[in-house]
C-alpha cells in the first residue's frame, strides 16, 4: 500500500496567502426606528418625528393602497403629513395627531368605497374642514389628486396594481412635484391622455419595467425616463441609482417592500430632507445593496420605519454598515457547506476504513479530495484565521492515490444544518455571531451549537464553527 504524509500547513499558507484582506467598514448610525404595535401607530410615530404643527393633513386608506398612492405630492406641497384611516372609523392615532398639530384643513384621498363619509364626519366634528378627492377609480382618483398640484412640469406614471414601485418613487415626485399617474400595463386612461394634453413636460418618468408599464405607454410620454428592473428591488435600485447625486444623504429611510403602508407614511418625511427611501425585504436584495454600497460614504444617519416584523435588524444593519448581512437561510447554508469537511466515513478503496498502524482514515469526498481542491474548498468557506486553526488540526495522508484524513478529525457526526432553528443571533459591523439548535441525522440527538461568521475581503465566511472546531 503506497502511502505519503502530506504538509498541509506549508501548502494551504502557500495557497491562501493572496486570498485574504482585513475589511475595515464604515458605518453609518442608526438613529431610530420609527414603529408601533401596528401600521397606524406607526405612522403617528412617524408624523411625531417629523412634523410639530401643521395647518394641513393628508387621509389616505391605511387598508387599500389603491388611491393611497398618489397622495405623496399633495402633502409635500401643502407641507402636510399622511395620516393612515380604516374604511370607516378614523384611527385614535390619527385623531391625536390632528388635534396636536391642529389642523384646520384635510384632504381625503378616495371615494366612500375606500374611506366613507363616517370618517369624513369624524373629522368635520373636530372642527376641521375636509375636502375629498376621488375619482371614478384608482386611475382617475391619481388624475384628480394632479389636479390638485400647482406649476407641473414632470410627471411619474406606475402601474396602479401594485404598491412598490409608486413607493420607490415617491419621495422624489414629492420633492419635485410630480403628479404619480395610475395606469394599467397596456395604455393610459382617456383622462390621463387629456390631462396630459394640457401640460408641457420637461421631465417624465415611467416606473417599472415594461412587464407592468408598456412601451405604448412611455411612448406618448414626452423627455422620458424608465426606471425599472426584473422586480420591486431592482426597480427601488433604478430609482436610488438615477437620483443618487440629487438625494442629501444625510438621512437615509428604509423600508419594507413587501407592504405599503410605512413607505407611504414615510414618503413625505423623505421627500421634506431630500432623502432616498430604500426597500428592503427579509434581506436586502443584492441590486439593493450595490445602490447602497456605491453611497455608502455618505450615508449619515438611517432610520427604519416600521418594527422588527416588516424590516428586520438583518436589513436594516445591512443599510447601516453597507454590508449584506445574511438572513437565517442564508447564514444556516453557509455554515452547512462549510461543515462538509466533518462529514462522516466516506468509502475508500471499496471499504468504509482503511487502517494504518494505530489510525483509521477515511476519503476525502470528491469536493476536495485533492490539495488544491481542499485549499480551494477553505478558501471559499473559511477565514484566514479558521484556516491556520483547521490546518493545525487536519492531518492528511495519500493512500493509493486518495486523499484521505485521520477518523475522529473535524467531528464525524452530520448535524442537520438546514433545517436548525437558530436560537440566538448577534450583529456588530462585520461579524455575525449565532447559537443554532440542530439534530444529529445519525442517532437524532439535538445540540446547541456556537457559529462566528466574518465578512472578509468581500463576503461572508466561517470564522468558527462549533461542530468542527474546538476553543
Amino acid at each position: 500500500m503506497k502511502k505519503r504524509l502530506l504538509n498541509i500547513t506549508s501548502a494551504v499558507v502557500a495557497s491562501c496567502v493572496m486570498f485574504f484582506s482585513s475589511n475595515v467598514v464604515s458605518a453609518a448610525t442608526l438613529q431610530e426606528r420609527l414603529c408601533g404595535n401596528n401600521r397606524y401607530e406607526t405612522n403617528s410615530k412617524i408624523v411625531d418625528s417629523g412634523w410639530t404643527e401643521s395647518e394641513y393633513a393628508v387621509v389616505a386608506s391605511g387598508d387599500d393602497f389603491a388611491d393611497a398612492l398618489c397622495a405623496a405630492p399633495l402633502a409635500k406641497q401643502n407641507k402636510a403629513p399622511i395620516l393612515l384611516a380604516n374604511k370607516d372609523t378614523l384611527s385614535i392615532e390619527s385623531k391625536k395627531q390632528l388635534s396636536r398639530l391642529k389642523v384646520k384643513k384635510v384632504f381625503i384621498i378616495g371615494g366612500t368605497g375606500v374611506i366613507t363619509d363616517n370618517v369624513k364626519l369624524q373629522i368635520e366634528s373636530m372642527g376641521i374642514e375636509t375636502c375629498r378627492i376621488y375619482g371614478e377609480n384608482r386611475f382617475e382618483t391619481s388624475i384628480e389628486v394632479a389636479k390638485n398640484l400647482k406649476n407641473i412640469n414632470g410627471v411619474v406614471v406606475v402601474n396602479g396594481y401594485g404598491f412598490a414601485d409608486a413607493l420607490s418613487i415617491a419621495p422624489v415626485a414629492a420633492q419635485k412635484g410630480m403628479p404619480i399617474l395610475l395606469t394599467n400595463r397596456g395604455d393610459l386612461s382617456k383622462v390621463a391622455k387629456e390631462f396630459l394634453d394640457t401640460k408641457t413636460l420637461t421631465e417624465s418618468y415611467v416606473v417599472g419595467g415594461t412587464g407592468v408599464v408598456s412601451s405604448k405607454i412611455s411612448s406618448q410620454l414626452n423627455n422620458n425616463t424608465r426606471l425599472g428592473g426584473e422586480n420591486r428591488y431592482e426597480t427601488n435600485s433604478a430609482v436610488l441609482n438615477h437620483f443618487a447625486d440629487k438625494f442629501s444623504y444625510d438621512k437615509v429611510y428604509v423600508a419594507s417592500g413587501e407592504n405599503y403602508p410605512d413607505a407611504l407614511s414615510g414618503s413625505v418625511l423623505a421627500a421634506a430632507s431630500k432623502s432616498p427611501l430604500i426597500l428592503v425585504g427579509d434581506s436586502v436584495d443584492s441590486s439593493v445593496m450595490t445602490s447602497v454600497k456605491a453611497q455608502h460614504d455618505k450615508y449619515n444617519n438611517v432610520i427604519v420605519l416600521g418594527g422588527t416584523g416588516v424590516v428586520s435588524d438583518v436589513s436594516a444593519n445591512s443599510i447601516v454598515h453597507g454590508i449584506k448581512y445574511l438572513n437565517d437561510k442564508e447564514a444556516l447554508t453557509l455554515i452547512n457547506n462549510a461543515n462538509k469537511l466533518g462529514y462522516p466515513v466516506v468509502e475508500a478503496n471499496g471499504m468504509p476504513e482503511i487502517y494504518i498502524g494505530d489510525k483509521s482514515y477515511q476519503k476525502f469526498q470528491d469536493e476536495f479530495n485533492s490539495p488544491e481542491k481542499l485549499y480551494d474548498y477553505l478558501n471559499k468557506h473559511y477565514t484566514k484565521s479558521a484556516i491556520n486553526e483547521i490546518k493545525s488540526m487536519l492531518k492528511v495522508r495519500e493512500i493509493d492515490g486518495l486523499y484521505c484524513k485521520i477518523i475522529g478529525q473535524l467531528g464525524d457526526y452530520s448535524p442537520d444544518i438546514l433545517n436548525a432553528k437558530i436560537k440566538s443571533k448577534s450583529i456588530s459591523n462585520n461579524k455575525m455571531e449565532l447559537v443554532i439548535s440542530t439534530r444529529h441525522l445519525q442517532d437524532g440527538y439535538t445540540n446547541n451549537y456556537k457559529a462566528e461568521l466574518l465578512y472578509e475581503d468581500g463576503k461572508w465566511r466561517v470564522n468558527y464553527w462549533e461542530g468542527l472546531m474546538k476553543r
